[in-house]
This record gives structure tokens, C-alpha cells and sequence, in this order.
């Protein structure tokens, strides 16, 4: 089986491609991206006009498996309605699929949980409605990567992934790595409020085990949520990043400029199909405070 994998070059994107060729075998494995990549063959493209040579074209019609991991994400949420970005996600999801998929039997999309309207408990039930235009972007792609496989009689599955943290996040702005920065810095950890609003953080390594799990069970229902079921106040967390660091650190206390909510799920349909057991949240965050430590 071919697979034909996008969005390689990220956070989620470079360790799962490593991943799906260890598992497949580099020589089942094709990478659609704008850059090389040494472990599997990679068809190159224009992000501009998606130009692909007609040998290339080819190559991609002999993929079973469409892995559709490649997006536009936003590294804070002061880029969640950049414009560009946002449709470059539908537009490029509408070139890919425009392409002579000859072979193709099945799509996995990862989408994104900010498709979902707030909610005390957040489940595949919840409705969607989105408050960005990435996640109008993404519950759009889902909605495109359905009907383009009931059309052609083939299986779609969308896995919705939620706030993923672990070693490679460097280039985000969120919480966590901001926080583990200043901590390394010297420089005093700002909490904004009280620090009792809810977060439910899953590590890279099981949304990596989670996606493996669903390319070897094409039958798994869909969607599924990628989210961790266990929620931990900003304020716990800090703390335990803090112990980690031995105690280097201050909290400073500032005022919240909006209203905080919490993110809370429910994971039973990844927890009974994909993945029985998270990593512990201790060990996966010092695995993270050590690899910020490293590139210091």
C-alpha cells in the first residue's frame, strides 16, 4: 500500500512522517511537500499554483492512502483569521483532490477541534461553530474530503486533533513553551488571572499512535476527537513545570484581558479505538522542559 502523506514539514507533520515510514517502509511512503525529505521519496510542488510535473502526477495516482496532515496552522491565536492562510488550507485541499488520484482508496484528514462550538464537555457530539476562520477552514476541508470520497466510493475518516504539546513546539507561542522559556531565561512566568481555567494537553508522541492506530483500522468511527481526557488547571501546570526546573521561576499574577474558559473533553472514542493509555503527563512534560533546555 502507498501512502501519500502531506504536511511533513511541522510540528505534528516532520515526527509523523518519520513515524509512517518506519511502520509502512520508506519505499510505501511518498511525501507531497516544498521541500525535500531524506527518509521517503517526495514529490516536490508550488505552493502557489500547486505545479507538479506530469511524472510526478503519476506517482501520486499510485497512492492507496491519502494522509492529509497539511494546513496552514496558526502559532498563536493572533493568527487563527489570517486570511491567506485560511484559504490556502481550502485551496489546497481543492488542488489535491483535483489531482488523478487513480488508486486511491481511502483519505485520513486531520482537522482540528477548534471546529466545535464552546461546550462544558466537548465530544464528537458537540455541534460545530467555529469562532476563527482556521477552523471554518478545516470543518470546510472535512466537509470537501467527504464528499470527494462518497463521490468516488472510497472511505474517509477525519481525526480532529486538539492541543498538542511535547518537544518540537518551539515555534509556537502558547502557554507552555512560552512559560518554559522564561523559566530557562530567569525571567518571571506571567499567569494571566487566576490561573483556574482548564487544559487538557495530549502529548506528541500519543496523537503520533493515535494516527498510526487509525491507518490500520480503516473501520474506526468518524470523526475522533485527539484530545487528552484529563484536564489540569494553568495554574497546576506551571507549578509542575516548575518543580521540574527545580524551583527556578517566579508566577506573577496579571490581569486577564478577556473572560477564561476551560477545555474539557471527552475521549472515550479515542481511548476504546486508538489509543488505551496516555503518556504520563509528569514524564511527558519534563521530556519537553529538557528539550527546550537543550536548545538554550
Amino acid at each position: 500500500m502507498k501512502i501519500l502523506i502531506t504536511g511533513t514539514s511541522g510540528f505534528i507533520g516532520t515526527r509523523l512522517l518519520r513515524a509512517v515510514c518506519e511502520e509502512y517502509g520508506s519505499t510505501n511512503v511518498i511525501a507531497l511537500s516544498t521541500t525535500p525529505k531524506s527518509q521517503c521519496e517526495t514529490i516536490l510542488y508550488d505552493p502557489l499554483d500547486f505545479s507538479i510535473s506530469r511524472e510526478s502526477l503519476e506517482k501520486i495516482g499510485t497512492a492507496g492512502t491519502l494522509l492529509h496532515a497539511g494546513a496552514y496552522t496558526p502559532k498563536s491565536s493572533r493568527d487563527a483569521n489570517f486570511l491567506p492562510g485560511c484559504n490556502g488550507n481550502i485551496s489546497f485541499t481543492d488542488k489535491l483532490l483535483s489531482s488523478r488520484l487513480a488508486d486511491l482508496q481511502r483519505i485520513l484528514y486531520l482537522s482540528t477541534i477548534d471546529v466545535y462550538a464552546p461546550a462544558d464537555l466537548i465530544s464528537e457530539s458537540t455541534p460545530t461553530l467555529p469562532a476563527s476562520l482556521y477552523g471554518l477552514s478545516k470543518l470546510y476541508c472535512e466537509s470537501m474530503v467527504a464528499c470527494y470520497a462518497a463521490q468516488r466510493g472510497i472511505t474517509s475518516q477525519i481525526l480532529r486533533i486538539g492541543h498538542v504539546f511535547g518537544p518540537g513546539e518551539e515555534t509556537y507561542q502558547k502557554f507552555l513553551p512560552v512559560a518554559i522559556r522564561r523559566i530557562l531565561r530567569g525571567e518571571d512566568v506571567e499567569l494571566w488571572g487566576n490561573g483556574a481555567e482548564l487544559r487538557s494537553l495530549i502529548y506528541i508522541d500519543d496523537v503520533i499512535s493515535a494516527i498510526l492506530a487509525a491507518l490500520r483500522r480503516p473501520e474506526t468511527a468518524s470523526p475522533v476527537n485527539v484530545v487528552s481526557g484529563r484536564a489540569l488547571s494553568i495554574r497546576s501546570i506551571l507549578d509542575q513545570l516548575i518543580a521540574i526546573s527545580g524551583g527556578q521561576g517566579r508566577i506573577v499574577r496579571r490581569e486577564a484581558p478577556t473572560k477564561a474558559r476551560d477545555y474539557v473533553f471527552d475521549n472515550f472514542r479515542l481511548r476504546t479505538n486508538l489509543l488505551a493509555e496516555e503518556t504520563d503527563f509528569n514524564a511527558a512534560l519534563r521530556a519537553e522542559y529538557l528539550y527546550f533546555k537543550a536548545l538554550e
